[in-house]
């Protein structure tokens, strides 16, 4: 075939002449730098359309398995909706379903259909039932209202199943779902508790929580983080951020970098107090939450109620009562250590020196 050339030829006509004929490459590329041979490419490509290639024989197998797939997805559709027999359709909605399981985590869209003995979302394309619970699995329910993704105030709904797992659903309007849900489950006879306290579920908390992992509490906090300084050394300093408390660990977001900072398994934590500390500069006077060597900062409130609630949680810090106790300087009597300690003895009022001067120079 000899070369031709077309001065009046266009992108179009070049790209036609590709998709029809084909293009075959082969070539050896050599990269020099200073007349040094570096890099050799040997190059050999076939490029041309779908029907060429198969006209040539090439890419068959996955041709069939294209169209196999397009078969089986186009009779999923015919069928339309899965339902079962004798099933009727009670109320069909608009809605998405939160999944969280695995590395993916996010709303999966469809159209949920409460009918007369099941709940389901479905989706059309691809083809597939993303969530399904029967009334029997539903023990209560719970309401939100808060910004969706597009910052305008929305309903969801959660759903308390039997099996532990909590079925977070976003339909157009919650209302008339839930009140659908209801009004079946009355009639079947089944018991519900419709005064569940919301899940807390985080756009940010979604980015590092494992399987089986819930967000217990969380709040804004400070963090001592450390990080590199000039030379080679490291420097301590307050960042912004939120602290959250999971059914597992304890883990620190940085919102700069949008990354967990920090992180302790609840089986990890032996101490977790709130205190006054000395940091050093102008810190002499700070109130932090302290886990374990790390320190954290935040409203006074706040603090106590992740301390309390830690220290619910923490179940490997049990020590035994001659660990616990210790007897009062002054009048002999046994009490806590933490108690002698931050608030002194309570049968005849000694108090700790250590306790003395931050009280002395609170005033």
């Amino acid at each position: 075939m000899e070369p031709k050339r077309d001065t009046n030829a266009t992108l179009v006509d070049l790209l036609d002449r590709i998709l029809d004929k084909g293009l075959i490459l082969d070539a050896d590329l050599i990269i020099s730098v200073s007349g040094i041979p570096l890099l050799g490419v040997k190059l050999k490509t076939a490029l041309a359309g779908i029907e060429t290639m198969l006209e040539y024989g090439m890419w068959n197998d996955w041709d069939e398995a294209q169209r196999a797939y397009a078969t089986e997805e186009w009779k999923r559709k015919e069928k339309g909706v899965p339902l079962l027999e004798g099933e009727e359709v009670i109320l069909k909605m608009f809605g998405s379903h939160w999944y969280s399981k695995g590395i993916y985590r996010n709303w999966r869209p469809g159209h949920l259909y409460v009918t007369d003995k099941r709940v389901f979302l479905w989706r059309k394309e691809p083809a597939g039932i993303l969530f399904v619970a029967s009334y029997e699995s539903i023990e209560g329910f719970a309401l939100e209202r808060k910004a969706n993704m597009a910052k305008k105030e929305s309903d969801y709904l959660y759903l308390f199943l039997n099996s532990g797992e909590v079925a977070w659903l976003h339909p157009t309007e919650a209302y008339p779902v839930k009140e659908a849900i209801e009004t079946r489950m009355k009639e079947l006879g089944l018991s519900f508790n419709e005064k569940r306290a919301v899940p807390m579920i985080d756009a940010d908390a979604a980015k590092f929580l494992m399987e089986d992992e819930e967000v217990v509490q969380k709040e804004k906090m400070w963090y001592w983080l450390e990080h590199p300084a000039p030379g080679g050394e490291t420097a301590k300093t307050w960042k912004s951020g939120r602290l959250y408390l999971t059914n597992k660990r304890v883990c620190w977001w940085y919102d700069f970098d949008e990354c967990v900072a920090f992180e302790c398994g609840l089986g990890e934590i032996r101490n977790v107090s709130v205190e006054t500390k000395d940091l050093g500069g102008m810190l002499k006077k700070k109130r932090v939450l302290v886990i374990e060597k790390a320190y954290f900062s935040g409203d006074e409130e706040a603090m106590r109620a992740i301390e309390k609630e830690l220290k619910k949680r923490i179940k490997t810090t049990t020590i035994t009562e001659e660990e616990e106790t210790e007897t009062c300087p002054s009048c002999g009597r046994r009490a806590p250590v933490m108690e002698l300690l931050n608030e002194g003895c309570k049968e005849c009022g000694w108090v700790s020196p250590l306790k003395r001067k931050e009280i002395s120079a609170q005033q």
